[in-house]
């Protein structure tokens, strides 16, 4: 009976972080709905047609950033998972500003200058590795070019983002 009880707890606790998994979250759920489950967002910025967007960072050690964008009623219209390869290699160097790089990828987590230059990095997932993804920007605020360098720090992919 004791094995049994065990089980079902750990089976519970398994459906209960689920729930709270940024990917549970559907169109139509409430502001109070999201809080509720993530907590209060990293970032929250105005959105399309009065609405705003909220952005949930699961760094500086976290692989995921996920944007919710909500109506003016409050209601949640779409999830995007901002750090993914597809949005990562939409950042072109020479054309993209700093406000574009932050509407694709969310905040980074760590921004360094240097002399000449800003680097502004995340840490995605890249395959079956993890990496730091670094976008370099000159004094025009125009990305300068990208880099992606493995990350050390994690020899697996067990226990990192939500």
């Amino acid at each position: 009976m004791h094995l049994v009880f065990r089980l079902f707890v750990i089976m519970l606790a398994g459906v209960l972080a689920g729930c709270a998994a940024p990917s549970a979250i559907k169109p139509g759920a409430s502001a109070d709905e999201l809080t509720q489950k993530l907590g209060k967002p990293t970032v929250v910025r105005p959105g399309a047609g009065g609405g705003e967007s909220w952005d949930y960072a699961y760094g500086p050690e976290g692989v995921q950033t996920w944007r919710f964008d909500l109506d003016r009623g409050r209601t949640v219209r779409a999830s995007t998972q901002l750090l993914t390869d597809e949005r990562l290699f939409r950042v072109m160097p020479g054309v993209t500003t700093e406000a574009g790089v932050i509407a694709l990828l969310g905040e980074p987590r760590e921004i360094v200058k240097y002399r000449e230059e800003v680097a502004w990095e995340w840490r995605v997932a890249l395959g079956p590795e993890y990496g730091i993804f670094v976008v370099r920007f000159g004094p025009d605020g125009k990305a300068t070019g990208i880099n992606v360098l493995k990350d050390f720090k994690s020899d697996d992919r067990g226990g990192d983002g939500p």
